[in-house]
């Protein structure tokens, strides 16, 4: 009989905490799933990350050349500017530029034919770079901006570069994609 009423109560237990359980499940709030994946640190939405290749890639290196890659779908109408911004940090930590070796081309990777421009300008004190091609480039162009002599900065990390695009018949730059750049990191380096 001892044995019966033990049943009874492990029994009457079990039922007590499975039910204490589910009561306490549906009144704690439920996990929502993510959208678009886990991003710990941050990053470029896909639609707006730029290819790039970059040369000597080395803390401190003189001769660092960047291919910074503009895909033909980022051009649906006809440009006449375009406008490169980078962070302070890429600055503080050493590295500059040569704006006497900036070009842009047509093509994709390293890019081909060199398209003429009418002024190159690097605007040291708001961190940016402005390019204006002697005529408008047109729609549906493979473009690379090609940064030469390049002097990357002392230490490793990553620096976005930001890039604006004036169309034909605008008056403002608008905001094209981003170029996550891994600098100074031992190595040639394509993304």
């Amino acid at each position: 009989m001892t044995s019966l009423k033990q049943s009874l109560k492990l029994a009457a237990l079990g039922l007590a905490a499975v039910a204490a359980a589910v009561g306490l499940s549906t009144a704690l709030p439920q996990p929502s799933q993510a959208q678009s994946g886990l991003t710990i640190f941050g990053g470029v939405e896909a639609e707006y990350r730029l290819r790039y290749m970059i040369d000597f890639n080395y803390p401190f290196s003189t001769n660092s050349r960047y291919y910074l890659n503009i895909m033909r779908t980022k051009l649906p109408r006809d440009v006449i500017s375009l406008e490169i911004d980078y962070p302070d940090t890429f600055t503080e930590v050493g590295g500059r530029f040569d704006p006497n070796a900036i070009e842009l081309r047509k093509g994709d990777w390293r890019g081909g034919e060199v398209i003429p421009v009418k002024a190159i300008d690097w605007i040291q004190d708001e961190n940016r770079i402005e390019i204006i091609p002697e005529q408008p480039i047109e729609a549906n162009t493979d473009l690379v901006v090609v940064l030469s002599n390049v002097r990357n900065p002392r230490r490793y990390g990553y620096h976005y570069f930001n890039l604006r695009m004036m169309y034909q018949g605008d008056v403002v730059n608008q905001y094209t994609g981003t170029w996550p750049l891994e600098v100074a990191s031992d190595s040639n380096q394509s993304r």
